[in-house]
């Protein structure tokens, strides 16, 4: 039975998928990207790297074999054996091991276990429904082009043109004047005829008035509080009254309280799983000798679990993990 469907459905849900005694798939997010060789755009997705040092079983693999089988855990387990022994049989003679949608594991010149990662599919379902494009360069006019395709007038015109072109000339401007005028003066009554001059600038006159106050009849006397002034008023109509704000109003603070709440660490940038508590606290040790603020997170899949920190959203995690990859490049994030 081959093990590769397996893999390739657990590594939709999990970031971890570790055959027992081969090693261990482990996914990590990968931001969009360009290409900028071939102009294509690639969507969000989760990147895959093969650790032979997760060989441990964890029960994940099993579980689903027998499951989907309808078979008991230990013949499950049996089956995965085989398997992992026919793809080591595979590798020590120089082949290439192939998983479907997965990768390829193979030994290079050196004797060394190196894997091949598929871009077959994108495990992240967040970016369900996205797939790469490739962005063809928009192809524009030059001026040459533009010069050629402008269509030229012919100069020299017949006889007729040229008349009706005159007639334009004149008929233009007076049907302009037999607009304007009527709507700039008004013809019934007395014109001035230098103010159909348009040209000229006309300067307005002032008249004096005779002011004419209104006579007050009746006297009133309007009440002053001591919170509030009123200005002089005619009689038989209302005060105009302009309160001032008294010394409470002035005096109300605002006692807004915003209450913060911790956020969850979510996401953590895993630097080791450890089968011996003290070997997992010796490597926290040592982090935390390198300035990093590690911790024990629990035991995973029975193993001990060292993150370098913890982080609230995915993107956090990301930043971190591209910052503790200069210290430990097998480093991978974990969401809890």
């Amino acid at each position: 039975m081959k093990l590769d469907h397996y893999i390739s459905q657990l590594l939709f849900r999990y970031d971890c998928v570790i055959v027992p005694n081969l090693g261990g798939f482990v996914t990590n997010y990968k931001p969009a990207s360009i290409n900028p060789v071939k102009d294509t755009f690639y969507p969000p997705s989760k990147g895959i790297s093969f650790n032979k040092n997760l060989s441990h079983n964890d029960g994940l693999l099993a579980n689903a074999i027998s499951q989907d089988n309808n078979i008991s855990y230990e013949k499950a387990l049996k089956i995965i054996e085989e398997a992992v022994f026919t793809i080591q049989q595979e590798l020590k003679n120089r082949k290439k091991v192939a998983f479907e949608n997965v990768g390829v594991l193979f030994y290079d010149h050196e004797n060394r276990l190196q894997f091949e990662p598929s871009a077959t599919v994108n495990y992240l379902l967040e970016s369900y429904g996205l797939s790469s494009f490739q962005q063809f360069p928009v192809k524009r006019k030059t001026l040459e082009d533009k010069i050629k395709e402008t269509p030229v007038l012919p100069i020299s015109g017949s006889k007729n043109t040229k008349k009706w072109i005159a007639a334009a000339a004149v008929f233009i401007p007076l049907a302009f004047l037999t607009i304007w005028i009527p709507t700039k003066f008004d013809i019934g009554s007395e014109l001035n005829y230098a103010n159909l001059n348009p040209f000229k600038t006309v300067t307005p006159v002032y008249t004096e008035r005779a002011s004419a106050l209104p006579t007050i009849k009746k006297s009133v006397t309007p009440t002053v509080d001591e919170n509030t002034q009123t200005i002089q008023f005619i009689a038989n109509e209302k005060p105009i009254v302009i309160t001032q704000p008294t010394v409470e109003e002035t005096a109300k603070v605002d006692s807004t309280y915003v209450e913060t709440k911790q956020q969850k660490a979510n996401f953590h940038v895993v630097g080791g799983c450890f089968a011996e508590k003290q070997n997992a606290q010796k490597f926290v040790q040592e982090l935390i000798n390198a300035g990093f603020e590690a911790s024990i997170i629990g035991k995973r899949k029975g193993l001990f679990t060292v993150s370098y920190s913890g982080f609230s959203t995915r993107q956090e995690a990301v930043e971190g993990l591209a910052q503790v990859k200069n210290h430990n490049k097998r480093a991978w994030i974990l969401a809890l």
